[in-house]
């Protein structure tokens, strides 16, 4: 099929076990095209074909129905084995990928430790307690009765947290506290 809509009315009429689809196909976004194939034709599992490597339109293609992916520049070995694959109900991704898929979930994940663990380093106790009943709503008055403190002792313990959290307002604080679980 030469575009998004031939390529619908071939795979309704032809039923296919598994269908080779460009990722960068004329006529229709190639993602939206999967989940019309799998309304026409339920047991066909789509495989995806790209030149270009956009990690971002590979997720949302395999989120959307696509059994896998595979580059152009792929051998007739590694083609034939991805549709063997895909046909038996397995998923096919290239190794390269996922290691950078598998890379950037790790990355991700000890970048948010160290914020985490880094937030609760800087921070005293006592300012601890502090932005945990800013994000609780609590305003500078009941933060002072709640820990028996002045309001002046507040608002200072307020600009230490905004300094050493790089924060210029009240809800940069109260978000940064609800993502790190403090309240």
């Amino acid at each position: 099929a030469a575009h998004g809509l031939e390529t619908i009315e071939v795979v309704s009429t032809l039923q296919p076990d598994v269908v080779l689809l460009d990722i960068t196909m004329p006529g229709i976004d190639s993602v939206g095209i999967i989940r019309p194939i799998k309304q026409q034709s339920p047991a066909t599992k789509p495989l995806m074909l790209t030149a270009a490597r956009d990690e971002g339109l590979i997720l949302k293609a395999l989120r959307a129905g696509a059994k896998g992916y595979l580059s152009k520049d792929t051998t007739v070995s590694h083609l034939t084995k991805a549709i063997q694959a895909v046909h038996e109900g397995e998923l096919w991704v290239e190794r390269k990928l996922v290691a950078r898929f598998v890379e950037a979930e790790t990355t991700a994940e000890v970048r948010e430790e160290n914020r985490q663990d880094g937030t609760q380093q800087a921070l005293t106790t006592r300012e601890g307690e502090i932005l945990r009943l800013l994000a609780s709503g609590g305003t500078n008055k009941e933060i002072a009765q709640a820990l028996f403190i002045s309001e002046k002792t507040v608002k200072c313990h307020l600009n230490n947290i905004f300094r050493k959290l790089n924060f210029t307002r009240r809800l940069q604080a109260i978000l940064h506290a609800v993502h790190c679980g403090l309240v």
